[in-house]
């Protein structure tokens, strides 16, 4: 991966080195509990990708619930349950994975949606018997409401249609909890998540790492992506460690009054990455009044619909662009249909014409000194996402300790979900 701050990033290298002298604590900090096997400190999701027996264990359940008809693995979850999983998921098997005849496939239930219930009760029921279908249940806390309603209703479906489907279930809680309990009451297996590791750090626990196994995705490489990473980002030379680089710079355009960030996608299956990063940033940074608005863009879509504001609106947001031009699949042939409508086309691979958007987007930023920053993925496989993800996790915990915040807890979060418990009382 190649974050590429040069002038556009409007921060110059002396500031850059300045503000680091700041982090010097926290960088030896990191660097010391990834190596730390307890989980007893907020960053120790910092030690996930070295972790052999999380991933023995997740084998093991995998192993036990894999069958050679699984067709469609079912993932219940929410938030950090959720994101993270269909981030990788989405950007490896394609936005358009469910019209591809890859198998097996996941299907997410993120939200309570009679639509989205019934459009997987559908397809599952036209399966021929249970080993055709697996399901596994994700709450940390093992209470979240949206969670457990889902779990209940697809659980009685199942039942109905295709006998008990227990070992059928897997559920993914803190250890302890009334899920972890009542799911070891039922004999429907289970795997834990270290209860340090807060949901949206998890896609390297269990969280991750059992749906992505399943549906035939090389969790190692996205383990050996990760691991990189946090060799990488917990070093004192801002060449390697581009984490920290950018946590600065985003915090320097913060105190500047640019406290939006848009990241913005050239695929349309990077979406769900920009989707988990802003969970990732939101809910880690908008505490005690401070906070930077983490907001998605896809290009080259939102060129059509939001770049006029981008360019010419408020001046209160960074850019970082984000793609991987890789693949000259599909050229616009050599005798165009509509001849001489757009020059320049005639042999151009898609990828060609997505490379030349980002470049033109990148030189329309540039000319209205408005700060872009470039994030070259390298390739869109498994390593490059784990790499990816815990840069992204790494950078955020540096923001934190630049802002003065606690990027692990979300105590406002809990306001809502004591109203809506009172609701359902009435």
């Amino acid at each position: 991966m190649k974050f590429i701050h040069d002038a556009g990033a409007l921060v110059s290298e002396a500031e850059l080195k300045d503000r680091a002298g700041s982090l010097c604590d926290s960088v030896s900090r990191f660097k010391k509990i990834s190596t730390q096997t307890d989980y007893l400190e907020p960053e120790s999701s910092l030690h996930l990708p070295f972790d052999e027996q999380i991933l023995k264990q997740v084998r093991d359940v995998a192993a036990a619930i894999k069958t050679n008809t699984l067709q469609y693995v079912v993932v219940i979850g929410i938030g950090g349950s959720n994101l993270g999983t269909q981030a990788v998921y989405d950007a490896v098997a394609g936005s358009m994975n469910l019209l591809v005849d890859r198998l097996p496939k996941l299907l997410f239930l993120d939200t309570v949606s009679d639509e989205k219930m019934t459009s997987v009760t559908r397809t599952l029921e036209r399966l021929p018997k249970k080993d055709d279908f697996a399901v596994i249940v994700i709450s940390k806390s093992g209470t979240t409401t949206e969670t457990i309603a889902n779990a209940e209703v697809l659980f009685a479906y199942l039942s109905e249609h295709f006998g008990d489907p227990r070992s059928r279930f897997v559920a993914i809680t803190d250890e302890g909890s009334k899920l972890w309990n009542q799911a070891g009451e039922k004999k429907i297996a289970r795997l834990s998540i270290p209860s340090m590791v807060g949901g949206r750090y998890s896609v390297f626990t269990a969280v991750g790492l059992l749906p992505l196994l399943l549906s035939g995705i090389d969790v190692e490489g996205l383990l050996e992506g990760a691991r990189q990473s946090v060799v990488d980002n917990t070093q004192e030379d801002l060449q390697v460690n581009t984490a920290m680089a950018s946590a600065i710079i985003t915090d320097c355009h913060r105190r500047a009054g640019r406290t939006i960030h848009n990241s913005f996608l050239f695929s349309p299956k990077l979406e769900s990455l920009g989707k988990w990063y802003r969970q990732l940033m939101a809910e880690s940074l908008g505490k005690d009044g401070k906070g930077i608005t983490p907001i998605v863009s896809i290009g080259s879509t939102d060129l059509h619909s939001q770049a006029q504001l981008y360019f010419a609106g408020p001046d209160d947001k960074v850019t970082h662009l984000i793609y991987s031009m890789s693949g000259d699949v599909n050229q616009v042939p050599r005798q165009p249909l509509f001849s001489g409508l757009v020059s320049d086309l005639q042999n151009k691979s898609l990828e060609q014409v997505m490379k030349a958007i980002v470049t033109g987007v990148k030189a329309t930023y540039g000319q209205l000194h408005r700060p872009c920053l470039l994030i070259d993925l390298e390739g869109i496989g498994t390593w490059e996402l784990g790499y990816y993800l815990q840069w992204r996790m790494i950078e955020v915990m540096y923001l934190a300790r630049l802002m003065d915040v606690n990027a692990f807890d979300q105590p406002e979060v809990e306001l809502y979900k004591t109203q809506m418990r009172q609701a359902l009382k009435g």
